[in-house]
């Protein structure tokens, strides 16, 4: 998916360097991974809500957050990695409403990796909802695209957390488009297939162990 990631670099004195370097590296303990939706309205864009036959409903959304939230944790199971409802965890992923008043070009999930700091993203609602409609199969019912969506939903912010915790560097994955690190949500997959994880995972076992 299309990612605007900015790192920042690590300061520290000579004293410290080498703790801070650890730290930066590896993480012993278990870490924490916030998720959460803001407090909007989460309507669907118009076209959207008429494709789908309707405006979501509150049951809607909430299986929409429920199953974002299994399929982050799933993305993420064996390592050492809880995913939190709470805006101060170390990395942290909010589903806005829509990323677009945020840079030129819509984008489906942003990152922000401060290094050992921890790091910070979002995923947008509009364009992960619009491309699981889009790539819905023929004759899908409304509760498959649902689906759909809240899978679209957790994939995203799987991405945006790798990027996060790996801080400086390519973590993308162009060749498998099946994959957590492939860079665009532009594949059915993302929303109706099984996602499997290639160069990024060594990399995170090592830090997440």
């Amino acid at each position: 998916m299309v990612v605007a990631l900015k790192t920042i670099g690590v300061i520290a004195v000579a004293a410290t360097a080498s703790a801070l370097s650890g730290a930066a590296c590896r993480i012993s303990t278990t870490a924490t991974a916030g998720f959460w939706y803001d407090e909007d309205s989460y309507a669907l864009p118009a076209r959207a809500a008429e494709t789908l036959g309707g405006p979501l409903t509150g049951d809607e959304l909430a299986s929409i957050k429920r199953i974002s939230r299994a399929e982050l944790e799933r993305a993420f199971a064996g390592l050492r990695l809880q995913v939190v409802d709470d805006r101060a965890a170390f990395w942290r992923v909010e589903v806005a409403h829509s990323l677009r008043p945020r840079g030129p070009l819509p984008n489906a999930g942003e990152s922000l990796s401060s290094g050992w700091l921890g790091g910070s993203g979002a995923v947008s609602f509009d364009l992960v909802a619009l491309k699981a409609i889009q790539y819905a199969p023929p004759g899908a019912s409304r509760q498959t695209i649902i689906d759909g969506i809240g899978r679209g939903i957790g994939r995203v912010a799987a991405h945006e957390l790798a990027h996060q915790i790996l801080g400086n560097g390519e973590m993308h994955d162009r060749t498998d488009e099946n994959s957590y690190e492939y860079p665009s949500p532009d594949r059915a997959s993302q929303y109706y297939g099984e996602l499997h994880w290639t160069t990024a995972r060594p990399i995170l076992e090592q830090k997440l162990r």
